[in-house]
């Protein structure tokens, strides 16, 4: 039985666990906490659009065995170095941003203060063990800890609706878009579920899962593997939002900026619904679960940046193996220079940098969008494996509204 779970789901629920840190304890939840159920639906409809993004980063390396690095190195060299950089700037500041979130966590729990030391530690644990057991060790600890914690999560979410008496109480605001609203929906889809970059991080598990198969996945095992990871992504989100909107929206409860007070209220959610006796379940469900994140977006930075490097600077077919394992190897120790610089320019205020995080990932969402659109329907991908006509119409929809709500965020940001 397990052999078979490990064939089927692997990448879609790396992708789950990529999803379920920030964007999820910090977003989801302060979505609801502010405007209350509202939010599921606007939730719901910020995956749905981003949809066909991922699911080309799934498929186009089940179809064509290729990873989107590649398949973007087709389109141009000069494709890759942007991507390179992109990815960079982008991972360096999830990591960091989860860093922040699951050391905020842990202090909470076990009062430990240990300065930037605790961020630090965290990302080189993680580290220790990507340069030990790569893809492998990856995959078998985060398909435990997604399970498991989305298990709580949902159970959570039905105490919730079923016991607590919201006494008639409205459980939605009244939206009035005015700058500051626009910009914290901004925030909350920045990396709802998750950045664009997770697609190439996507296509690039998908070809690990291949490799430690020692077979090809097919696009019907890549596409239901996805299906299961982004479901679960939509679904833990949606029961946050329900969680912040039952325990803190209808009591006026102010979402705390600051990382460990921020901690307490989101174990608050779980214990003040099921009770006191789940404190320690659900304290170290969410410490490794955001563990979970963090170690898969740790292993992003340095898959990625490989390969980049890769087809940027071509090797023979005999060396590329172990120049990218060494590759991926150095990229780990620039990780955490980059990482350690963002946490002492960034680390004072919680609740901005994570929401200038999640910003910064929808500025990029487009770019990554139309990518993969035009790496998905090029002459690369079988015409069997190429998505449908209603599903590139979907794409192009996605990238119209990607880049013009990227357009006005940073005209609202930087240009009023």
């Amino acid at each position: 039985m397990f052999k078979a779970v490990q064939e089927k789901l692997g990448p879609g629920l790396l992708y789950a666990a990529a999803a379920v840190g920030v964007s999820h304890l910090v977003s989801s939840t302060t979505a609801g906490a502010t405007y209350g159920l509202a939010m599921a639906a606007y939730v719901v409809v910020v995956c749905l659009i981003k949809y066909p993004t991922f699911l080309f980063g799934a498929n186009y390396a089940a179809a064509t065995g290729e990873t989107l690095v590649e398949g973007y190195s087709r389109m141009g060299k000069w494709v890759v170095v942007l991507l390179f950089f992109m990815q960079l700037f982008e991972y360096t500041f999830a990591i960091s941003g989860v860093s922040v979130t699951t050391a905020a966590i842990i202090r909470s729990v076990f009062g430990i203060e240990m300065g930037i030391g605790l961020e630090l530690g965290l990302v080189m644990i993680c580290m220790i063990i990507l340069a030990l057991g790569r893809y492998s060790v990856l995959e078998d600890i985060t398909r435990i800890l997604v399970i498991l914690f989305t298990a709580g999560t949902v159970v959570a979410a039905v105490i919730a609706i079923g016991s607590i008496d919201t006494g008639g109480a409205s459980l939605s605001a009244n939206l009035t878009f005015d700058t500051p609203t626009i910009l914290f929906l901004i925030a909350v889809a920045g990396w709802m579920p998750t950045g664009t970059a997770g697609s190439v991080g996507l296509s690039l598990w998908v070809k690990a899962k291949a490799i430690r198969l020692q077979r090809p996945v097919t696009t019907q095992e890549a596409t239901f593997d996805f299906h299961v990871g982004y479901a679960t992504a939509i679904f833990t989100a949606v029961c946050f939002v329900v969680l912040g909107t039952l325990v803190m929206y209808i009591n006026d409860v102010a979402v705390e900026s600051r990382g460990a007070a921020f901690a307490d209220q989101l174990i608050n959610l779980f214990t003040s619904t099921i009770g006191s006796w789940i404190y320690p379940l659900i304290a170290l469900a969410a410490i490794t679960v955001m563990f979970s994140t963090l170690l898969t977006l740790v292993d992003l930075l340095p898959r990625s940046s490989a390969a980049a490097l890769m087809e940027i600077f071509p090797k023979p077919e005999e060396t590329r193996i172990r120049t990218s394992s060494n590759l991926y190897l150095v990229f780990i120790g620039v990780e955490l220079l980059l990482v350690l610089m963002v946490l002492f320019m960034l680390l004072d205020d919680f609740g901005t940098f994570i929401a200038w995080v999640t910003s910064m990932g929808f500025v990029a969402a487009p770019v990554f969008s139309f990518l993969n659109h035009k790496a998905m329907f090029s002459s690369q991908v079988p015409e069997a494996d190429r998505p449908a006509q209603w599903l590139r119409w979907w794409s192009i929809g996605t990238v119209s509204i990607l880049t013009g709500v990227a357009v006005i965020f940073v005209f609202m940001t930087y240009l009023t």
